[in-house]
């Protein structure tokens, strides 16, 4: 499992190394939405773009992804709260963390959504 850097800005652009590839992504918040929305790459190549983060969510859902097939994000409440995700509670040690975890650890987790 690896805990993601978040961004402190309302844009930000991270390069992680994930099961052997190095994908950049690219994080905005959208004031008008609210919501966080992240864009993945490989190589320059779109993995996908405008995905809206949600709250307690693999953000994969349902919805296989082409060059991203080793594993899941999910957005997971660090601790007790009835806040929204938002702009200042997204990120490590804040309210909200989003978490990679490989086919394997998801499975062993119980897959919960």
């Amino acid at each position: 499992m690896i805990v993601f850097p978040t961004p402190s800005s309302a844009w930000a652009v991270h390069k992680v190394s994930l099961a052997g590839k190095t994908y950049t992504f690219e994080f905005r918040f959208n004031s008008y939405q609210q919501r966080w929305m992240l864009d993945i790459y490989l190589d320059n190549t779109p993995v996908i773009t405008g995905q809206m983060i949600v709250e307690n969510f693999n953000l994969f859902y349902g919805a296989p992804i082409k060059n991203f097939e080793h594993g899941v994000l999910a957005t997971v409440r660090n601790f007790e709260g009835k806040s929204k995700l938002s702009r200042d509670n997204f990120g490590i040690d804040k309210e909200f963390s989003l978490l990679y975890l490989s086919n394997e650890e998801w499975e062993n987790a119980g897959n919960y959504q």
